[in-house]
């Protein structure tokens, strides 16, 4: 599923979309969410909606056209909803939506500073996979794919393999040691990772300078696009109020795609609010 927002943004999401449900044998779900303000009563919703009808029929249309460029199964929808954002929530668990793909910039329905009710508990029980797509000029030609293992980074290396089938992409898979002494088991790591994600044929690179974000920062120069893991859980809650998984991610001048896994939440954390 694809949640569109901007029109200038439409055809770098709908694109990341359609290849990866290319590449799945999958299908397309574009959305468009019409916000209801909170002061509009919501049988007024539909009268609200005309108003915007014209450019939401246009954005969807054409987010179906890009999409059938893939030759891949799509549907759009409009939807009505006072909280943008839960409604991809709901929206995801109806359809049983394998992967969400949204956008993160201050027009899109993840956009920074975005508070709606209970927002907090519902990031931290994901109906699905979630990338988002930070930045314009969608080109999966060299990818820089950073890693400290994980489920997050797991995924990250997932879409990097399946873009990577569709484009013929170019991939880096990045590591970051601290200092020398410390290379050789880093590359091991990397190495073993790398094999159990089906990207053994991929150079490990090694960075010992201790500094994630400077390694980040550096790499990316010679590339195209960023896809990275979050590091910890709440990925999505810390984007909605303005943090990036890294500081260096605002900065960078190429499109960076973070990608947070679906997981079961104990009964603990359900109960009591905590992580374990």
């Amino acid at each position: 599923m694809v949640a569109l927002a901007n029109p200038a943004h439409e055809k770098d999401l709908i694109t990341l979309a359609s290849a990866l449900a290319h590449q799945t044998n999958g299908e397309v779900l574009a959305i468009h969410i019409v916000q209801v303000p909170d002061q509009t009563p919501l049988e007024a919703g539909a009268e609200y909606l005309d108003r915007l009808d014209a450019e939401s029929r246009e954005l969807l249309a054409t987010a179906r056209t890009d999409a059938e460029t893939f030759g891949v199964p799509v549907t759009t929808r409009n939807i009505i909803s006072r909280y943008s954002f839960r409604s991809i929530f709901s929206t995801a668990r109806t359809h049983d939506i394998d992967l969400v793909v949204t956008g993160w910039s201050d027009d899109a329905h993840l956009s920074p500073g975005r508070a709606e009710r209970g927002i907090d508990d519902l990031t931290q029980d994901l109906p699905c996979d979630f990338l988002v797509l930070k930045g314009s000029g969608f080109d999966a030609s060299r990818i820089l794919v950073p890693t400290a293992g994980g489920p997050d980074s797991e995924l990250s290396a997932e879409i990097a393999r399946l873009l990577k089938e569709e484009y013929d992409s170019e991939i880096t898979l990045l590591h970051v040691v601290n200092g020398d002494e410390e290379a050789e088991s880093g590359r091991q790591f990397l190495t073993a990772w790398a094999t159990e994600q089906g990207l053994s044929a991929i150079e490990p690179r090694i960075d010992t300078s201790g500094d994630v974000e400077d390694a980040i920062a550096t790499a990316a120069l010679e590339h195209t696009m960023v896809i990275i893991g979050a590091t910890e859980q709440g990925l999505l809650t810390r984007l909605l109020h303005g943090s990036l998984a890294f500081d260096i991610v605002e900065s960078l001048d190429l499109p960076v795609l973070l990608a947070e896994r679906s997981r079961e939440r104990s009964w603990k954390e359900r109960i009591l609010g905590i992580q374990t």
